[in-house]
């Protein structure tokens, strides 16, 4: 029998504030044309990979772990460190007295517990009165409809996290209604705006990165425009000196972090930097473009694709509407990218987007979507496609740590 290849995604959960307080650990098996599987092996499996492979706190980066129990699971739990782990007791769980004694069980120990995709109904009361979280699906529910399910709601001690959250107007009218959670793809697309004139400060970023971007700048200029941004420099100097580009000599100029690790380095650390000091935005952002640049980066490699260094920029530069609160086509005309960079951004064209795109489908845990044929004409299998993605996360969580600690 064929071993199944597990999956892992995960999905930012914010506070209202749009601070990570936690991730959702999605999961399925693959290939996608598997329809019958058992979904407590698949979860047993997909878990247990996560926790042996990187460790839970690298994979939800010190925050809790949203993860799905199914009826087996409330009543015979695996052994997690409460402080991990977040509940999440599925919508189809029948809430009998062997679930309710379950799920009181790991209250007592600890452990937050949350209610997926609820619907209310007084057979639910029990679970409600253990939990802390209450996750409603605002798509399911809107209107007249979520406003009386936030009404029900209210005697109890929970905080409700609105799930499914896909532009900022929800967001706006669920923090109105007293939401302090939230999920959804919101994050990765623009707020709408009135005007075309951007803020001086991303006037100023935007400038820097057409600056960074033009393949006319030369060593000298790239190091007289990092090297004029104190903050810029400083960062970069950090990175320089962290193990990834470990030296027998400290680097302590820009000029010699250009001889050590190359200007083309240089240049993409100068953009993820100044991407980052958008203090608007949250850090999330940053992490999620740089997760998507490496593991794109990585996977052009596992195939042997020329340019890998292409894969890494249009991961970078594909929330770039989310940066700076403005469409995407109207941004890349400020910048002087090729023409296939542009495509891959704007219409996933080429291997650059197609990558783009099942990376995205990835995160999202549309794996049925993802075009496993194409990817495996690049040599990348299920395997190589979950490796590639835990260990950008992981590179990613540790350049996290250089920008902002």
């Amino acid at each position: 029998m064929q071993e199944l290849k597990i999956l892992l995604a995960r999905q930012p959960i914010y506070d209202r504030d749009l601070s990570v307080q936690g991730y959702e650990l999605l999961f399925r098996p693959t290939p996608a044309t598997i329809k019958d599987w058992d979904g407590d092996l698949a979860t047993s499996q997909l878990v247990m990979n996560a926790f042996a492979e990187i460790g839970i706190e690298r994979v939800s980066d010190n925050k809790s772990a949203y993860i799905n129990f199914t009826r087996n699971w409330l009543l015979s739990p695996p052994p997690f460190n409460a402080r991990h782990v977040t509940i999440e007791v599925l919508e189809d769980v029948d809430p009998d007295p062997e679930v309710i004694a379950g799920v009181e069980k790991m209250a007592e120990a600890g452990f937050t517990i949350a209610l997926d995709d609820f619907i209310y109904d007084k057979k639910f009361e029990p679970l409600v009165k253990l939990a802390s979280i209450i996750k409603v699906d605002v798509l399911q529910h809107q209107g007249e409809k979520l406003e009386a399910l936030v009404e029900q709601l209210k005697p109890y001690n929970v905080k409700l996290l609105a799930e499914k959250i896909e532009d900022h107007g929800v967001f706006e009218h669920c923090k109105s209604l007293g939401f302090e959670l939230f999920q959804g793809f919101f994050l990765s697309k623009p707020q709408d705006i009135h005007g075309d004139v951007l803020p001086s400060s991303k006037v100023v970023v935007m400038r820097l990165l057409a600056e960074l971007q033009n393949p006319e700048t030369t060593a000298g200029d790239l190091e007289k425009i990092v090297a004029n941004d104190i903050s810029l420099s400083t960062k970069i100097l950090r990175i320089c000196n962290t193990p990834q580009y470990a030296s027998m000599t400290k680097v302590d100029s820009i000029k010699r972090a250009l001889v050590i690790i190359g200007m083309e380095s240089i240049r993409r650390w100068s953009c993820v930097i100044a991407l980052s000091q958008m203090t608007d935005k949250p850090n999330e952002l940053v992490c999620l473009s740089l997760h998507r640049a490496k593991t794109m980066e990585m996977m052009a490699r596992s195939a042997h694709l020329e340019n890998s260094e292409c894969f890494f920029t249009v991961g970078m530069f594909s929330l770039i509407d989310a940066f700076f609160d403005q469409p995407k086509e109207k941004l890349l005309n400020s910048l002087p990218f090729d023409d296939h960079i542009n495509q891959a951004l704007l219409h996933n064209e080429g291997d650059l987007g197609k990558v783009l795109q099942s990376l995205i489908h990835h995160e999202r845990g549309q794996w049925s979507d993802i075009d496993w044929d194409y990817l495996h004409s690049l040599g990348i299998d299920h395997h190589e496609f979950e490796k590639n993605y835990l260990d950008g996360l992981v590179w990613a969580a540790d350049i996290m740590k250089s920008l902002f600690d």
